[in-house]
């Protein structure tokens, strides 16, 4: 008798959770972005082909309930494979709750903080062949320099922090968020990030201006703390967007690297754009510095499916970090579809 009575216990649970169930809804959308890397640089190594394949895949799914006292509440998984060469993984890539109501909204787990939701660069006008991850690394990784884009250089991405965003003030949106790093003795470099978003309109012209700061406490108890800003300013005016941008990020307590970037894109049309885009970084103590000018067309094959080609010339100076200088260039065939 005791296990006839326990085979019946999944279909109980199932009974009561499923109503609760019916009163959500279920969405999903995702993008896979497919690039050609074809890398010219002014240091050849022998033997090097230097072009790669690049795949990007998300997939984010989403749960939303809106309460009878106006709460909607949403969660959030994204899975995502990327990489070069074979990916064989397709692991989790943010997973979150988010709670809306009349006081603003909270987002719980492992997502992008503030910072990275609101600070832009030059580098988003010219599509997914970027100077992001998915381009080529034009300075040297033994150097000072922590950048190649103006936006928010520290942020909080995909980790596990709380952001807060207010309701919006008239043209100001507000909002925080905090990281806490660990609870070792080696693990107080806790994040906070504070942004803030202004919008504004005249006439035919119309943009936002946007500030972010991110503190990092010391890692141990007595070490400095690190900070990182950014300002950037988006225009809008018919089919022109321009951006300018500043960031600025302590490598540590002496050491700081400063990213400026200004770009402009032009919308021929419906399926045509355009986009032209400069960025100037250096570090503070050895004259380490990178130059990138970059030009990009993207063509809209259908809907859902984009097409772009974009092209870098860059020219690292080293200074001196005692990494190798570096001046060539890098173009990139990009395909995104998304759903």
């Amino acid at each position: 008798m005791k296990n006839k009575k326990l085979k019946y216990i999944p279909f109980a649970i199932l009974a009561l959770v499923t109503p609760n169930i019916a009163k959500g809804e279920v969405s999903f959308d995702g993008s896979m972005q497919w690039h050609y890397i074809s890398k010219d640089p002014g240091t050849n190594v022998t033997g090097a082909s230097d072009d790669f394949f690049h795949s990007d895949n998300k997939v984010n799914i989403t749960f939303t309930n809106k309460t009878d006292t106006g709460l909607t509440i949403s969660i959030f998984q994204t899975i995502r494979s990327n990489g070069t060469e074979a990916v064989s993984a397709a692991d989790s890539d943010g997973n979150s709750i988010l709670l809306e109501g009349d006081l603003g909204s909270i987002s719980l787990g492992n997502t992008g903080g503030i910072g990275d939701s609101l600070t832009p660069t030059a580098a988003d006008l010219i599509g997914p062949g970027s100077t992001d991850g998915k381009a080529p690394q034009f300075y040297s990784s033994s150097g000072s320099l922590t950048s190649q884009q103006a936006s928010l250089v520290n942020i909080i991405d995909a980790e596990n922090n709380i952001t807060y965003t207010l309701p919006t003030i008239g043209s100001l949106t507000l909002g925080a968020s905090y990281k806490d790093a660990g609870q070792g003795a080696n693990e107080n470099a806790d994040e906070t990030v504070v942004a803030g978003l202004y919008e504004f309109q005249t006439g035919n012209v119309n943009g936002t201006i946007v500030y972010a700061n991110n503190s990092i406490s010391g890692a141990t108890v007595g070490s400095n703390s690190l900070n990182s800003t950014s300002l950037g300013l988006t225009i809008n005016s018919g089919p022109f967007t321009a951006i300018i941008a500043q960031a600025e990020d302590d490598q540590s307590s002496s050491i700081t690297t400063e990213v400026n970037d200004y770009g402009l894109s032009y919308s021929l049309d419906d399926n045509i754009t355009f986009s032209l885009a400069g960025t100037e970084v250096t570090e503070t103590s050895g004259g380490e510095t990178l130059d990138i000018t970059s030009v990009s067309a993207k063509y809209t094959i259908t809907s859902g499916l984009d097409a772009y080609l974009t092209y870098h010339d860059y020219d690292y100076a080293a200074g001196s970090s005692g990494a190798t200088s570096d001046d060539g260039s890098a173009t990139i065939l990009s395909l995104e579809a998304t759903f």
